[in-house]
């Protein structure tokens, strides 16, 4: 082997190791912690005297970081609150994945943002929850969810929806690139 082949496979294999991404897609573990959208205020309007918990699942070229609040873990409530971002470096967060999501919550995809592609569907009490959902895109290569499932009690605290359509317009700000 010439001394530039040896080069050029030493710099790719660097490459690939360092999982850079030749689209500009940041590796999983350029993700943000989804836990530092939840300030303490939000938390005690949403999920008061409850504990956010953060979980990772990072891969060479995908992952996701999530934020989970267990709402029966410190208050009367019961229920769920969770924020999703995630990333795909090959891109499959596309159109027909997008489309899907937003059906599965009943909802049309908008490109008014948050986001390049987002959508947020609220459903009111249904004898089991009251939950809002939302996604959001930024291209093919990110994704972010936030979910807040309420089963008690049977309607969202005053402002929810407002406050989680911040969380998620922040969520898809705090993607990488």
């Amino acid at each position: 082997m010439t001394r530039s082949t040896a080069a050029v496979v030493v710099t790719g294999a660097l490459l690939a190791a360092a999982g850079c991404a030749t689209d500009g897609t940041a590796t999983p573990d350029e993700l943000r912690d989804p836990c530092a959208l939840l300030p303490a205020d939000l938390l005690a309007r949403l999920a008061p005297g409850a504990s956010p918990s953060a979980s990772a699942n990072l891969g060479d070229r995908s992952g996701s970081r999530e934020c989970a609040v267990d709402l029966t873990s410190g208050t009367a409530m019961r229920g769920d609150l969770v924020v999703t971002v995630a990333v795909d470096a090959e891109g499959m967060y596309d159109d027909r994945w997008r489309r899907d999501r937003c059906a599965r919550i009943a909802a049309d995809p908008t490109g008014t943002g948050p986001g390049d592609i987002s959508c947020v569907a609220v459903h009111p009490w249904d004898g089991g929850e009251t939950r809002l959902d939302g996604w959001a895109w930024r291209g093919d290569h990110y994704q972010v969810h936030v979910a807040y499932q309420v089963v008690e009690p049977r309607t969202l605290p005053t402002g929810a929806e407002a406050d989680l359509r911040g969380v998620l317009a922040a969520a898809v700000d705090s993607l990488p690139g």
